[in-house]
């Protein structure tokens, strides 16, 4: 009978024994899990901050990529101006030399096309009187023809710039036009008004006087001096 309870007793010892090393093994296991469930939450949390940072930079590409198609679609536009632009002008020197034909090969006005700008130089022979601002006969007949291919132009600006030799103004004259830059500025306004009259916009048109100070040949020659003395009626963009 005792040795039957020893038997017992060692198969329990066995048992708890047993019980004891799966119960240590399976807290070691769960603790195993517990640190892989710890890492898997970190990587996750990696993972959606790593995502979250991924969309705001697709939003953000996407934001710059719209911001350059705007820009693109602009700029395009902006080309199809200047085109648009380049081709009237082009129009119109093809209609100003046809219209002036006679002047440019009396060679009283010339004109030239650069950088944007279209440029009708007109000797002051074909205008004005020596000392004087108003248009004579010749010259408004001349404006006239001038007028018709302007009258035209919408979406430009108009600049008539006078210019003079350096010949300083004296006597009774220097009355009304006490330098060179007052003699120009009333014969740039002189042949605006005509322009106007003739069906110019005039929400277009400006007049400048330069006097003596921007020439383009040598004052110390009556050819140089007479030269200088000229009116440009300029064709440009409009400024922004």
């Amino acid at each position: 009978m005792k040795y039957i309870s020893v038997v017992a007793a060692g198969a329990m010892c066995v048992f708890i024994l047993t019980g004891c090393a799966e119960l240590k093994e399976l807290r070691i296991e769960t603790s195993e899990q517990k640190g892989m469930i710890l890492q898997l939450e970190k990587d996750y949390q990696i993972c959606l901050n790593e995502l979250k940072q991924t969309k705001e930079k697709v939003s953000q590409a996407e934001s710059d990529l719209e911001i350059m198609g705007v820009d693109l679609r602009n700029k395009q536009i902006e080309l199809e101006k200047k085109d648009i632009a380049v081709r009237k002008q082009s129009e119109a020197f093809d209609q100003m030399s046809e219209a002036m034909k006679e002047e440019l090969k009396a060679k009283q006005v010339a004109l030239k096309e650069l950088e944007g700008k279209l440029t009708l130089t007109m000797i002051e022979a074909i205008l004005f009187d020596s000392g004087k601002a108003d248009v004579k006969g010749a010259g408004v007949d001349a404006l006239k023809k001038v007028a018709q291919v302007l009258k035209n132009i919408k979406d430009q600006e108009i600049i008539v710039a006078g210019y003079t030799d350096n010949v300083k103004i004296g006597g009774i004259l220097a009355r009304t036009y006490p330098t060179n830059w007052e003699l120009s500025a009333a014969r740039a306004i002189s042949v605006v008004k005509i322009l106007a009259a003739e069906g110019v916009d005039p929400h277009i048109l400006a007049a400048a006087g330069y006097g003596e100070y921007r020439p383009v040949a040598n004052n110390e020659t009556p050819e140089g001096r007479a030269e200088n003395r000229r009116m440009e009626i300029i064709l440009m963009p409009k400024l922004k």
